[in-house]
């Protein structure tokens, strides 16, 4: 277990504390699980992170657990935005692939670790509550539904869209959790190129 000393204790950047409270606890919990795992993330430290109360933490999130929960499913969804600003639907099947696997290496190998982070939150909060499990599968649901939105302009409506979707995601969150073990980019991209392949074959492309 990490100590609560060892978690962020800057203020927030100049006019972040003009942002609403909730966005400033939302940010401060996002840099905390970059570095550590959610059960290490403290209220106090957050509060002094994001100059707030435990009360107002409450207010907002109802609990700590569901704090985590909205601040993994932020950090998937800003990473998700990312994604699919970097991946054009208006190209053949291989070089959307590429330009994936581009935007997953990235994602997987940032200092902020969404999918990581998604991994562990899972493992962790799953179970805890309905409101941390609800907003965790919201966040892969949204993830799932973008891969087979680009899916779909290169594979004929069907059962096949879905399970292509899924694969994409089942695939990239395991490829996050290797890196995590090995943090060997070479071994990451292999395995995303794997992925590649396999949905290029998938697709009959």
């Amino acid at each position: 277990m990490v100590s609560d000393a060892a978690l962020p204790t800057q203020p927030p950047a100049d006019g972040a504390v003009d942002q609403p409270a909730e966005e400033r606890i939302l940010r401060a919990t996002m840099v905390a699980l970059a570095q550590l795992d959610p059960a290490a993330v403290t209220i106090k430290q957050l509060c002094r992170t994001a100059l707030v109360t435990p009360p107002t933490i409450y207010y907002h999130f109802g609990n700590k657990d569901g704090l985590l929960a909205a601040a993994v499913e932020r950090l998937v969804d800003d990473w998700l935005a990312a994604v699919d600003s970097s991946v054009s639907r208006d190209t053949v099947l291989a070089e959307t692939i590429d330009q994936a696997i581009a935007a997953w290496t990235a994602a997987i190998t940032s200092p902020s670790r969404p999918l990581a982070v998604f991994a562990w939150a899972t493992l962790l909060l799953a179970d805890s509550s309905e409101q941390a499990r609800a907003a965790l599968v919201r966040a892969r649901d949204r993830g799932r539904s973008m891969i087979a939105d680009v899916v779909a302009l290169h594979v004929p409506a069907g059962p096949l869209v879905d399970a292509v979707a899924g694969l994409v995601v089942d695939s990239v969150i395991a490829s996050a959790v290797q890196y995590e073990l090995d943090h060997d980019e070479q071994a990451l991209r292999a395995r995303l190129d794997a992925l590649g392949t396999a949905v290029r074959v998938l697709a009959g492309s």
